[in-house]
């Protein structure tokens, strides 16, 4: 084999070498970012103040108005929290989707509760539960990024 060969065969290799092991190493990177304790209690405080308030939600809203715009203060602290950490795409999009006015979670039932002025008893029920759930998967992942644990409160219904 010609020297001339071996050396283009050996610079090739390197090079290869050279843009294959960022990849690489790129693939041994997590794909969520790590657990963490305030992520954790964020979620799991704002669950109990959350379907504490929706059992308020029968009382017109004006009354509840400073303790609600409390919780969704807080709610959204927790999306920019998520939202900061690195690797955490999945925590913050499952927060928006919790806060959002025009969605199915927390922030369309306080938008609803605003815009009717009170909520039904049969409403409400619906809504913890649903809400309930939803902070249920935010608590799974959180959990699951310390351990992988299988989630009991998501197993039923």
């Amino acid at each position: 084999m010609p020297v001339a060969h071996c050396f283009t065969l050996l610079t090739v290799r390197r090079l290869l070498a050279l843009i294959l092991l960022p990849l690489v190493l790129a693939a041994c990177d997590p794909l969520i970012g790590g657990y963490t304790a305030e992520a954790y209690k964020n979620a799991t405080s704002l669950k109990a103040r959350s379907l504490a308030m929706i059992d308020r939600a029968g009382r017109s809203y004006s009354s509840q108005q400073a303790d609600v715009t409390a919780l969704m203060t807080d709610i959204d602290a927790a999306y920019e929290f998520s939202k900061g950490l690195p690797r955490n795409g999945i925590s913050a999009r499952q927060w928006e989707v919790m806060r959002d006015p025009d969605g199915g979670l927390m922030g369309g039932f306080v938008a609803g509760w605003q815009r009717n002025h009170t909520v039904s008893e049969f409403f409400r029920d619906e809504k913890k539960r649903q809400i309930a759930r939803g902070y249920d998967y935010i608590i799974c992942l959180e959990v699951n990024k310390q351990k992988t644990t299988p989630c009991a409160s998501l197993a039923s219904d």
